[in-house]
């Protein structure tokens, strides 16, 4: 159950700070958690992690990220889903699309787990990650840098499955949304987080959602409900110390 509080217009997935409460209280009821985050922290290449589902992992593909970086500051980066923004490439496995035709990741370039992990000393991550991408969304350079990044993972996801006619009508709609990117503002933006045990890869990642209903037409709307908002969960971690 999630507070009563009315969800702003561009948060909708606030309003879940029970759950939060809940998903952050189950990580920390284990008793290597602590451990294990201060190793993870470290990059502790000799840390033994408990064997267990969704854990910390000595590293992951966010750990030294390799691959191409949109933006930079200090102690973030921004980079592009790794997905198809379209469900039409995903027949059968629509939730392996992403959230929405802009769908930007934010990493921190520490060892961080996931959102639970936070405290008070490194919870202003949160807010670094969301200032770099304010920052950077009105360049129109950058804007061209998320739609060609989009379209390559169109690309990609058709070379590994090989599908003409869902190639062409993702490319169809990507070019469709993509004449009207120069509308979008920063206010058309949500952040959110998958907690532990609800994430994909075991290291910090802002999942930055462009949200209004044209951009989410074609894509996956399945992790909706898991979706915690940023601002929430940063607010929580505050309110613990």
């Amino acid at each position: 159950m999630g507070s009563s509080a009315p969800q702003p217009e561009n948060r909708p997935f606030a309003g879940k700070t029970d759950q939060i409460r809940i998903q952050h209280g189950e990580f920390w009821s284990y008793e290597t958690a602590a451990a294990d985050v201060e190793a993870y922290q470290n990059k502790s290449k000799t840390h033994t992690y408990p064997d267990r589902a969704k854990w910390i992992k000595t590293s992951t593909p966010f750990t030294e990220w390799k691959g191409n970086i949109l933006a930079e500051s200090e102690n973030a980066l921004l980079v592009g889903n790794h997905a198809s923004f379209d469900t039409v490439q995903y027949p059968g496995a629509p939730q392996k699309a992403g959230m929405s035709m802009v769908h930007i990741l934010g990493i921190p370039k520490a060892g961080i787990y996931n959102a639970v992990s936070l405290n008070g000393e490194n919870v202003s991550i949160i807010d670094e990650m969301i200032d770099l991408f304010k920052r950077y969304w009105p360049l129109p350079a950058f804007r061209e840098a998320v739609l060609d990044h989009q379209e390559a993972r169109i690309e990609a996801q058709n070379k590994a499955e090989p599908n003409p006619e869902a190639y062409k009508e993702a490319i169809n709609h990507h070019m469709e949304l993509g004449f009207m990117i120069n509308d979008l503002t920063v206010d058309d933006f949500t952040f959110g987080f998958h907690l532990y045990p609800d994430h994909s890869v075991s290291h910090l990642h802002l999942h930055i959602v462009a949200y209004p209903d044209s951009y989410r037409e074609y894509s996956t709307k399945a992790h909706d409900l898991k979706t915690k908002d940023a601002l929430e969960v940063r607010d929580f971690i505050h309110s613990l110390s």
